[in-house]
């Protein structure tokens, strides 16, 4: 039980500070703006916020979906990591959706090993 609550709290800190990271860079310290910030924003907050309630409630599903949008996350942070302009906020992308991605994976691992006892 204590892992499962490792995980979950893995899982909502990379989620959690992936949405603040994000808010944070493109609402105000972003050095080049290539798209007005509303539409960035939009289209960077719209699947994590998907997630937010599923994730909060420990919801297997939603940490399936986690794992697979993380992956995406982390396709931007290597990306953005590329760039000497954004190298920050790649690498703390690429780190908060590796947290995303090991913990929505371990807990939706322990969720399921459970749900298949109960069952049983």
């Amino acid at each position: 039980m204590k892992l499962l609550l490792l995980w979950r709290t893995l899982s909502v800190g990379g989620l959690l500070g992936l949405i603040a990271w994000i808010i944070l860079w493109n609402g105000w310290l972003t050095p080049i703006q290539h798209m007005p910030r509303w539409l960035e924003l939009l289209i960077l907050l719209a699947p994590l916020l998907y997630l937010v309630r599923g994730i909060l409630h420990g919801r297997i599903s939603s940490s399936v979906h986690a794992i697979l949008i993380s992956l995406v996350y982390a396709t931007l942070g290597v990306w953005y990591a590329v760039s000497p302009l954004e190298q920050l906020y790649g690498y703390l992308m690429l780190a908060l959706s590796a947290a995303l991605y090991l913990g929505s994976f371990m807990s939706a691992k322990v969720l399921g090993k459970q749900a298949k006892e109960t069952s049983s």
